[in-house]
């Protein structure tokens, strides 16, 4: 009986041991999210999206959004990259490679930075906006030139982070949602609105979207001129189905196309500008 009751207590402790070091490992191995709950995402996250984009109601190009989350010196960004192009056709006419890449902070509630490049027709593009909290100013760097606007105290947002930031503010008709914008005229607070909810066709299927339109105070939204109105899907995702620009030189209207995750998809110019 001695014998019995001291194989019992070693074999008590090997099986602790086993069920600790199973558990530190299943800790180890589980994702950050798991081990550490986080604040929900600013917008949605690991998607890329494929629009083709018509001018006048001709097909002239297509245009990617992808949007992720890293590390920055131990501070969570958030991404949103942009990338347009012309297709071979329109590339006679004007042709068009470029990007945007935008860096948002959930933490400080602002962008961080905008950076639009590339060309357009026979043009170089380079336009970068910079925020700089500790002197509470944003910059804006284009041709060779600087120019510094007043930070406001609740932060601002680029103009593709306000289109993101819209698809979770907003989600019934009749909602508004008001942030600060970079704009060329310094910060400026802009509306954007759900002036409907409508049943459309989409690639998708039948979709109930929510018609949603921003109101600049300048009428200025990515360097144009002009009024936007988007289509995003009703439902939780909110996928921006539709995105319409009425420019003084006609209408652009981008249609999502396809909808993949961010893991092994490329961009339009990845690997060079074509």
């Amino acid at each position: 009986m001695a014998r019995e009751r001291s194989d019992t207590g070693p074999r008590k402790v090997a099986l602790a041991a086993l069920a600790g070091a199973a558990v530190a490992f299943a800790l180890a191995a589980a994702p950050l999210e798991e081990r550490e709950p986080m604040a929900p995402p600013p917008f949605p996250l690991e998607e890329l999206l494929t629009f083709q984009v018509s001018y006048l109601g001709i097909h002239c190009g297509a245009m990617t959004l992808t949007s992720y989350a890293d590390l920055q010196d131990g501070a969570r960004i958030h991404r949103i990259e942009m990338a347009a192009r012309t297709s071979k056709f329109f590339d006679g006419v004007y042709r068009v490679r470029v990007r945007i890449d935008s860096e948002y902070s959930a933490e400080r509630g602002s962008s961080l930075s905008y950076h639009q490049y590339g060309r357009e027709k026979n043009e170089l593009k380079d336009e970068l906006w910079q925020v700089d909290f500790a002197s509470g100013e944003v910059r804006r760097t284009r041709g060779g030139k600087t120019k510094a606007f007043p930070l406001p105290d609740g932060g601002v947002v680029d103009p593709l982070t306000f289109l993101y930031r819209m698809r979770v503010l907003l989600s019934d008709s009749g909602q508004k949602a008001t942030l600060a914008m970079m704009t060329s005229s310094g910060a400026l607070d802009t509306v954007a609105e759900v002036v409907q909810k409508r049943a459309v066709k989409t690639a998708f299927g039948k979709r109930d979207v929510l018609v949603v339109v921003p109101r600049p105070e300048d009428d200025e939204l990515f360097s144009r001129k002009g009024t936007m109105e988007i289509w995003f899907g009703a439902d939780e995702a909110r996928l921006p189905y539709r995105v319409e620009f009425d420019l003084p030189f006609g209408k652009l209207v981008a249609r999502l196309e396809k909808v993949e995750t961010r893991a092994g998809a490329r961009d339009l110019l990845a690997g060079g500008d074509g």
